[in-house]
């Protein structure tokens, strides 16, 4: 089963795309800060990050950065801060992909099953 760390501190997006991914046969692990998120890898071994940039404690591009220094697991940033520039820093850090809020919970699925299926086909 593929398994989704979601890492993002607003209630409001969390709650639901929790419910999606589960409905969407994804195992599903969330993290509410920064902090919390290099335990979860370690623990959860996720097939994909969905990561916000606006976090309490470490923000979202620098676990980007710091995750992409030992593992190449799929990340897609999901951020309100979506102008031009946000989006490149991004990329720049590592992100496989940048969806900005507020976006579409069925999109957002069909990026996810997109990001999984290159990173599969990578490895093989």
């Amino acid at each position: 089963m593929n398994r989704i760390l979601v890492v993002e501190d607003d209630p409001e997006i969390s709650e639901p795309l929790l419910r999606l991914l589960e409905a969407n046969n994804f195992q599903v692990l969330h993290c509410f800060s920064g902090e919390q998120v290099f335990p979860a890898i370690a623990q959860f071994k996720p097939s994909l990050i969905l990561l916000d940039i606006v976090l309490p404690v470490i923000d979202g591009l620098q676990i980007c950065q710091d995750v992409r220094l030992n593992s190449d697991i799929p990340i897609i940033i999901m951020s309100a801060k979506a102008s031009y520039s946000d989006r490149l820093d991004g990329f720049k850090m590592g992100a496989d992909d940048f969806v900005c809020k507020p976006f579409s919970m069925s999109e957002l699925v069909l990026r996810i099953n997109s990001v999984m299926k290159r990173s599969k086909s990578r490895i093989s």
